[in-house]
């Protein structure tokens, strides 16, 4: 006969231990994060306050620092290439810049083309006047090089024996200011002499005609085709331009031909020096915005914690209705996520908004006062944007990690019993 009175013990069966131990859902953890802000609303706008005027100040003072490097760097560079190496004797008797050279450079790996240039002073002679100039001897690579800004005509190219590029200084200095159209085809005599370079000929002298004037009055200067000199037996060249078929070769290029006892100059050590001089400058901006981070730390950690001290009870419950430690810690994670992402985006409106503003403002007081193209001081490059959202998660990360710690260790027995 069964006895009734005795059962046999009842076994968790494996899908009840999995019940028991299964760790609540993401979007449940999201939901309560959400209503425990929503619930403490004033507390919680701010707290997000704090951290959208710690994002803004950081943003607004980092991206002026970048709109000004920009602005300095494009002064800098202008449109000159950043792959092109000035190589120059240095005035040495014993190492000249010649055929011989320039044919060395040629035969180098990574070299895309090699320009050169000769320069002279001259006098011009135009209806009876007479002018001092500076003559440069080009040839097209070079010519392409200098990015010369046209204003009327056209620029040299490889059949113009006596043909001649004027800069605007020139064309004042010949009695023909603002009349650019006028001067192409006008015939000017130039005598260039050679008598201190040991050229076959003593001078070069005879008579040119206009092609193009370039926008430049940084003094009067005439571009014709290096060809003239060669003929006239010119020995070497004052200057060549090496351009490099990239900017990570430029180093090589370089030493291989300062081997040779040249000088070389880059504009790439311009804007490295610029860059390193940048980098203090914005390290000083950023410690000046982030007195406001630091204020926007001290109210997050303030309101998780006092968060964490009024929901001792409802933590140590959802514990022992089955909710696990690691929940809990994610439950406060969640809730430093969605501060410090709000706060992120908030403060990111604010300082874009604030930068193209100013913006505009320059830009319009500029454009009143005759300057061409757009003024922008503040910058802000994708790479920027997502970089301080990701710093404001890791900071919120990093502010929650003492009371979501904290609430991982809560004993469920200890929470109740206090109430």
């Amino acid at each position: 006969m069964t006895d009734l009175t005795s059962s046999p013990p009842l076994k968790n069966s494996s899908s009840d231990q999995k019940r028991k131990y299964r760790a609540i859902k993401l979007q449940i953890l999201m939901h309560i994060a959400w209503k425990n802000l929503w619930a403490k609303k004033t507390r919680s706008i701010l707290t997000v306050m704090g951290s959208v005027i710690g994002i803004t100040a950081i943003y607004f003072l980092f991206s002026m620092g970048l709109g000004i490097q920009e602005l300095v760097t494009q002064k800098i560079i202008g449109d000159k290439s950043l792959k092109a190496i000035d190589v120059s004797s240095a005035n040495s008797k014993v190492i000249k810049l010649n055929e011989e050279s320039i044919n060395k450079f040629k035969s180098y790996p990574h070299v895309e083309k090699v320009g050169v240039q000769y320069s002279f002073p001259a006098a011009i002679e135009f209806k009876g006047g007479e002018v001092d100039s500076v003559v440069y001897g080009v040839n097209e690579s070079y010519q392409q090089l200098m990015n010369l800004n046209l204003t009327s005509g056209r620029l040299l190219n490889a059949i113009d024996n006596k043909q001649i590029v004027i800069n605007l200084s020139t064309l004042d200095a010949l009695g023909l200011k603002d009349k650019a159209k006028e001067a192409i085809g006008k015939k000017i005599k130039i005598n260039i002499p050679l008598t201190k370079v040991q050229a076959k000929q003593k001078e070069i002298k005879d008579e040119f005609a206009i092609v193009g004037v370039i926008d430049s009055k940084a003094g009067n200067e005439i571009l014709m085709l290096d060809s003239l000199f060669g003929i006239a037996g010119v020995p070497y060249f004052q200057q060549a331009k090496v351009v490099a078929d990239n900017k990570q070769n430029i180093g090589t290029l370089r030493k291989q031909i300062e081997s040779n006892g040249f000088q070389t100059t880059s504009l790439i050590d311009t804007v490295d020096e610029v860059n390193r001089i940048f980098k203090f400058f914005q390290a000083t901006l950023i410690s000046l915005g982030s007195i406001g981070m630091i204020v926007s730390v001290l109210g997050m950690f303030n309101t998780l914690t006092i968060s964490l001290l009024e929901r001792t009870k409802e933590i140590g419950l959802m514990i022992a209705l089955g909710g696990r430690q690691s929940d809990m810690r994610k439950l406060f994670v969640l809730e430093a996520f969605v501060i410090s992402v709000a706060g992120a985006l908030i403060g990111l409106f604010f300082a874009l908004a604030g930068g193209q503003l100013i913006n505009m403002f320059i830009n319009n007081v500029a454009h009143r006062r005759g300057v061409q193209g757009n003024i922008d001081l503040f910058a802000s490059p994708l790479w920027s944007v997502a970089g301080i959202v990701l710093f404001s998660i890791i900071v919120g990360l990093i502010v929650v990690y003492f009371p979501a710690r904290r609430a991982e260790r809560i004993n469920p027995i200890d929470a109740l019993r206090s109430e």
